[in-house]
């Protein structure tokens, strides 16, 4: 078990009430295990405006052991600044959807200034974007020797956020996990933050104000 962290989420439906509480133990049932590492809320369903709720809930699981820590997916600072003003309690982990082409760097200062980590899930942008093909990702690994892919991983890695990318091919998950031999200097990192114009088009999943 030591050489697992393991992360599971509080669905959207699940956010009323004790619904929380509920779940968490379904999750624990399910998963055969006494605690997890890392509780998340999956999305703030602004809508519902029931989020503020829902994180005092996951305040209770993590205080009666049943998960080590606690956090939120995709929130967006007005939800963050909501939660932290009605509990004092800073989220520990905001996992996003983030990469070259959609940096979300009002969120990532937010994350900064109060100590909170970044995941970053569609870390390689999810297929919809060529960063493969992109000239700063190209450049960089002509220049130390890697995939882009690998690339684009120590990217993330170098602006200090946890990364997770996907793969169920063997070959891909090993060069995945070769991302720690080599570093991108100061001229290539900031080719790739260039990447990302700010607004927002290259976002790939739904915007959180829009599930509910």
């Amino acid at each position: 078990r030591d050489d697992l962290f393991v992360t599971t989420k509080l669905w959207n439906d699940r956010h009323d009430a004790d619904e929380p509480d509920a779940a968490v133990a379904e999750s624990l049932e399910k998963l055969g295990l006494e605690s997890v590492d890392l509780y998340l809320v999956h999305w703030p369903t602004p809508a519902k405006d029931n989020f503020v709720h829902a994180w005092e809930k996951m305040i209770g699981i993590r205080e009666r052991g049943l998960a080590r820590s606690i956090g939120v997916s995709n929130h967006l600072v007005e939800h963050l600044d909501r939660i932290v003003e009605a509990t004092s309690v800073v989220p520990a982990v905001n996992q996003i959807e983030l990469h070259p082409a959609y940096q979300q760097r009002e969120i990532t200062a937010w994350a900064a200034d109060h100590g909170t980590v970044i995941e970053s899930w569609g870390p390689l942008g999810q297929g919809k974007y060529d960063l493969f093909g992109a000239e700063p990702i190209v450049a960089a690994a002509e220049a130390v020797g890697k995939t882009p892919a690998q690339v684009v991983l120590r990217w993330h890695l170098q602006k200090g956020f946890v990364v997770f990318p996907k793969s169920v091919r063997r070959a891909r998950l090993e060069e995945n996990i070769d991302v720690f031999g080599f570093t991108l200097d100061e001229q290539q990192m900031a080719a790739i933050d260039a990447m990302d114009p700010g607004d927002g088009s290259g976002r790939v999943s739904a915007h959180p104000t829009e599930v509910n």
